[in-house]
């Protein structure tokens, strides 16, 4: 045999050969495609049944809210629309994607010169539902259906058909297949084909995420500035609404992905990364990004093969083993862990056994394998025992540890059943969360696997409900877990623990949102809370844009079926929500009834931050408080500038809050005589006698705080006012509150006089007496560091 070296060194037959291996290179990429061809058009049936059901459904509720009076069931409605919505654009995409596959494999066959595979029903099936899902229609439950789409009817046909008189062609199902559905569609004929593919799908994905990534910025910051303004239930029902309005952006990521897996996982493309290092370091990249997508098993198939020196790629990735471990290993087992746990409807053991299955081709190759192997017995041994400590330290060993470390937590919330058991995995997260970047990275890893679980639940549907429903819990155990931790958000900067936070907050209002469950954690996630908006950033808009914003922002509000008057001025304000819900207590609803009667506290932040001070100042809060407003507004119509006006000269420089409290009460008294009188009967701890000795102690702590004999001039005061408990024991409460009341008594008993004595002990006295201080207190104060400083005042 004649042997010749083609210009990229390659050995090459003569001619004949040539064209020989040629045609079988045609014939195997022909039967390949016909294959991937027949599981794309399997998967768009299933699809298209899946759509059929929902639009059934949606059918069905239509009938009985024709039966109701109107207005009800508005919401479940609402609902079902959105899961018709995502089921029919899901079949719209498959359809896409079928018939693109049937045509290159017709087209691969035709160039084979055999028969072509799908001339037929199939084909005519897969245009069919493409133009089905494509006109776009989308009727509304409580209104008539005659116009509705369409379904197509092919459940029932053949997954290949030839030309008439061909014999019929079933796709292959066989696990072993040597050639995946993946590598087969659109499958290269040489490594720089393959490398172009990955280039190209590489774009396509990238700015498919970047525009799924600035909507879910929007939709987080939208939210944020929202906040507390929306009940959780409307809160995802925003969520819900945000997303009809972009179907095709949010879907187009999800076809990216599966694009980016089928370019990174076709053979020729290692051959191509085995001659240039900088083709393998793209090949990384990519499989970075497929790791945190629905197509993460894709980033495992890869990471085996680009490992294992024995394989196609030889040794071109040996020296980005950690970077394959750390970035795509460890990032795609949390993923894929959440995915299972979903797919085997909460079955922990049959989620870790296919888990195994999957990560196989991984454990002999290096560190990272056996890290894997670890792992997974460790999850075997934590869920046998009910026990979770063994994955702490696994949590630490490595980025693969902490991975499995947070799948194995999330199975152990799967599994609970019962609220302290929850607990018990819960405290994992919420011990390490903020105890270092290592931990910070668990508590990420936990959040994107119960995030990518909740996804792949809402978008099956009504199967998955019951599953939803015991896994709820567990997004309020891990929502509440970070939220208390110390430091988390110190760690947002590391790309596997924002990335882990973000995939959480959009599965949570996703969930919710698709089945109508008002899970916890909605509010503290996807509204923000510092973490979501510290990873991504604030939206930096011009004028013109953020008025397209908060009109878009209205919108949403009112299809929900807010007031309109309360859209506007909830969607055209600032933090005010947050405000009002932190400073005065304030629930949803009544932030709501604010917006609506008192819509100018919300037109600028110092207007609604003056009206507060002068709510708290009065010592008013919640239904006190909106009360309160509605005082100020009958005294007169202007309060909240004129409460702006004069902020600034009771202000001060900040270092007498007492007496600032003072200058807005006198203000009120004297300006709002209504609202004074609500705040006189409704905040006796402000107003009375007892009252005045408390404020009176806070002006007298605080002007004596810049003094230099600082604890005994403390002490004196409380001697002059020996005879008044209320007075006295404020200053210890005050004390207490700042951790210095050890350091005041110690100061007396070593350098007080007499009176000094006689005013601390009178005051410690006058604690005991009021409930400021109790024995147990007391006494935990004599056994301590301090307990003879303690003892000599006591004793004095």
């Amino acid at each position: 045999m004649t042997i010749r070296a083609t210009s990229s060194g390659a050995p090459q037959t003569a001619s004949t050969s040539k064209n020989d291996a040629a045609q079988q290179a045609a014939q195997r990429a022909a039967e390949a495609a016909r294959q991937a061809a027949a599981e794309a058009l399997r998967a768009a049936r299933e699809a298209a049944a899946a759509a059929r059901q929902a639009r059934s459904e949606l059918q069905s509720q239509s009938f009985s809210a024709t039966k109701q009076p109107a207005g009800q069931n508005t919401v479940q409605g609402s609902k079902l629309e959105q899961k018709v919505l995502l089921a029919e654009t899901e079949a719209r995409n498959l359809g896409k994607a079928a018939q693109q596959a049937i045509q290159h494999a017709n087209d691969t066959a035709r160039a084979a010169g055999r028969p072509l595979p799908f001339a037929g029903p199939a084909r005519n099936t897969a245009t069919g539902l493409q133009d089905t899902y494509t006109a776009g229609a989308k009727a509304s439950p409580f209104s008539p259906l005659d116009g509705g789409v369409t379904l197509a009817h092919f459940t029932h046909e053949p997954l290949g058909v030839q030309d008439a008189g061909g014999p019929q062609q079933t796709a292959a199902t066989d696990s072993t297949s040597s050639t995946t559905a993946a590598e087969a569609t659109n499958a290269a004929s040489s490594p720089e084909e393959a490398h172009q593919n990955l280039v190209n799908a590489q774009e396509a994905y990238d700015d498919a995420q970047k525009k799924t990534d600035e909507l879910n910025q929007q939709l987080n910051t939208e939210l944020a500035k929202l906040g507390p303004g929306l009940t959780e239930e409307q809160k995802q029902q925003y969520v819900q609404e945000f997303r009809e309005r972009y179907p095709d952006e949010f879907a187009a990521e999800a076809a990216a992905a599966r694009e980016l897996n089928t370019a990174l996982n076709d053979p020729k493309l290692m051959e191509a990364a085995r001659g240039n290092p900088d083709i393998a370091e793209e090949c990384v990249e990519a499989a970075t990004d497929l790791s945190g997508s629905p197509e993460a098993r894709g980033a495992l198939e890869w990471a085996a093969k680009a490992q294992d020196p024995n394989g196609p790629a030889g040794t071109a990735f040996a020296g980005l083993e950690d970077k394959i471990n750390d970035d795509v290993t460890a990032t795609a087992l949390s993923t894929v862990a959440g995915q299972l746990i979903t797919e085997h409807d909460g079955d922990v053991e049959a989620a870790l056994a296919e888990l195994s299955e999957l990560t196989e081709p991984l454990v002999p190759l290096g560190k990272g394998g056996a890290a894997i192997k670890t792992g997974i017995q460790t999850i075997r041994t934590a869920l046998a025992s009910g026990n979770p400590e063994p994955l702490r330290q696994l949590a630490e060993s490595s980025k693969i540890g902490s991975a499995l470390a947070g799948a194995g937590v999330v199975f152990g919330l799967a599994s609970a059943v019962s609220d302290a058991q929850r607990g018990e995995w819960g405290d994992v997260v919420k011990d390490l969360a903020g105890a270092g970047r290592s931990g910070a990275q668990l508590a990420a890893n936990v959040m994107r696997t119960l995030g990518e679980s909740g996804r792949v639940a809402a978008a099956t549907g009504e199967k998955a409900a019951a599953f939803l429903g015991r896994l709820a819990p567990a997004f309020g155990v891990v929502a509440n877990a970070v939220i208390l931790a110390d430091h988390f958000k110190d760690f947002m900067d590391d790309p596997s623990v924002g990335g882990g936070v973000r995939a959480f907050g959009d599965a949570v209002a996703v969930v919710g949102a698709g089945l109508g469950t008002v899970l916890p954690g909605v509010g503290h996630i996807v509204e923000g809370v510092g973490l979501v908006l510290s990873a991504v950033g604030e939206l930096l808009v011009g004028k013109e844009e953020t008025e397209r914003l908060n009109n878009e922002s209205e919108a949403i509000l009112r299809e929900m079926g807010l007031d309109g008057d309360v859209a506007k001025t909830l969607a055209h304000g600032d933090d005010q929500p947050q405000q009002l819900a932190e400073e005065l207590g304030l629930s949803p609803e009544q932030i709501q009834e604010l917006a609506k009667n008192h819509p100018d506290i919300f037109d600028a932040p110092g207007l609604g931050g003056a009206v507060i001070d002068a709510a708290k100042a009065c010592g008013m809060e919640g239904e006190d408080a909106v009360e309160f407003i509605d005082k100020l507004a009958e005294d007169n119509p202007n309060f909240a500038w004129d409460l702006l006006g004069v902020k600034p000269l009771l202000e001060g420089d900040g270092t007498h809050p007492t007496s600032t409290e003072d200058g807005w009460r006198a203000y009120v008294q004297g300006n709002f005589p209504s609202a004074y009188a609500h705040a006189t009967e409704n905040a006796p701890e402000l107003f009375g006698e007892e009252a005045e000795s408390r404020l009176q102690a806070d002006r007298d702590y605080e002007q004596a705080a810049g003094s230099i004999d600082i604890w005994n001039s403390y002490a004196r005061l409380c001697e002059d006012h020996k005879d008044d408990p209320a007075y006295t024991s404020r200053f210890i409460e005050r004390m207490e509150e700042e951790g210095t009341l050890d350091i005041f008594v110690e100061s007396v008993a070593n350098y007080g006089l007499d009176m000094d004595y006689e005013g601390a002990k009178a005051a410690i006295d006058a604690a005991l007496e009021t409930g400021v201080l109790t024995e147990e207190e007391l006494q935990e104060h004599l056994d301590g560091d301090y307990g003879d400083a303690w003892r000599a005042v006591m004793e004095s």
